[in-house]
């Protein structure tokens, strides 16, 4: 296989970005590592989409840096960044067959007739297309049409993937498929490679590392697991799955330091900790009992009403009032287990390690 991709690391230095009196990107500083697969992660409007095209070339001129490779790209036309884009749309050309799609790229960088021939064929058999060269976009599938941009893209050799939502609009069968084919491709390459999606899924099972993006600024940077285990404030903790944030304030009484909430719930929390006034605990990280159980020595119980559920296959999610706060509560699903009711009563269960302290 002779295409190949040089890893190459891209920084991100104090980028701003405005469309008229609107700013969209609000300092962002970042580095995402030569051969990584890397993901902007937030929901619509948060930024993500435009900070992935500032670094492809498209778009008002940011200030700030953007460094590819180590070369100042910011006030470099697309054409000369030497970046590859998949967009949502994939924008094939409909008139053209799979091998012309593929080859345009080279055609307009005049590169010789039988090394085109040679690079089409590797890229089709890369994203496993060889058998489709001579048909139109029409006649494929979404996910076919999707592996043709991509070897449109890797064909010219980029220093970075960038991909911009590639899989929304696929159906979700096919984008589990999809997004295992562009990490094994990806890893193939050791393309450094950017993806763009508000799906938590697609970015915690791709990315090396994430940044989740809200208002135009970075809040986090970091492994999938590390951000949904220790997210640094309120948004990434409601953005990175389900979490109970309450409100209140920490409380010392000699050698032990607790959260007082707004509803009354005094939890307990580790030593040391610092004065905050929200914090978060997953669903699954809180346990129900039947009342009058013995608790284990880590844990403190609340007595609680059940109030609602629902089931949502591998777990059974329910909504419980403690005191003046309401809770959701996770239990995995499992054949033949108790099934709480709603107006039950019950102990609620929390320790102390699994109370996520929100510093803003």
């Amino acid at each position: 296989m002779s295409l190949q991709a040089k890893s190459t690391e891209v920084i991100i230095e104090n980028l701003g970005l405005s469309f008229g009196d609107t700013q969209v990107l609000k300092g962002i500083d970042l580095t995402i590592k030569a051969g990584e697969f890397f993901s902007f992660l937030g929901p619509s409007g948060s930024g993500k989409s435009t900070l992935l095209r500032a670094i492809a070339g498209f778009g008002p001129e940011p200030t700030g840096r953007i460094l590819i490779g180590g070369q100042e790209v910011a006030k470099l036309p697309p054409w000369e960044r030497n970046v590859g884009m998949v967009f949502q749309s994939y924008a094939l050309w409909p008139h053209m067959t799979v091998a012309k799609n593929v080859a345009f790229g080279l055609e307009e960088r005049k590169v010789a007739r039988p090394e085109i021939d040679k690079r089409v064929k590797e890229a089709l058999d890369l994203v496993d297309l060889a058998d489709y060269a001579q048909r139109r976009p029409s006649q494929l599938s979404g996910g076919q049409q999707q592996r043709v941009a991509l070897a449109r893209t890797i064909i010219i050799e980029p220093r970075v993937l960038l991909l911009d939502e590639p899989l929304s609009n696929l159906d979700a069968n096919l984008r589990v498929q999809m997004r295992r084919d562009i990490l094994s491709l990806q890893k193939k390459l050791n393309l450094t490679t950017i993806f763009v999606t508000h799906d938590q899924e697609e970015a915690n099972t791709t990315s090396a590392r994430m940044a989740v993006l809200n208002n135009g600024i970075l809040q986090q940077v970091g492994a999938p697991i590390e951000l949904y285990d220790a997210p640094a404030n309120r948004f990434v903790a409601s953005f990175l799955g389900t979490a109970n944030i309450l409100e209140g304030e920490t409380k010392t009484n000699g050698e032990l330091t607790a959260f007082l909430t707004s509803g009354g719930l005094q939890i307990p929390l580790k030593q040391g900790t610092d004065h905050i006034t929200t914090i978060a605990i997953r669903p699954q990280n809180i346990s129900l009992h039947a009342p009058g159980g013995s608790p284990s020595e880590a844990e403190i119980r609340f007595k609680a009403i059940v109030e609602e559920t629902e089931f949502l296959g591998s777990t059974l999610r329910y909504g419980v009032k403690a005191g003046g706060e309401t809770m959701l509560v996770d239990h995995v699903h499992k054949p033949g287990d108790r099934v709480f009711a709603i107006a039950e009563q019950v102990d609620m269960a929390i320790t102390p390690d699994h109370v996520t302290l929100l510093h803003g």
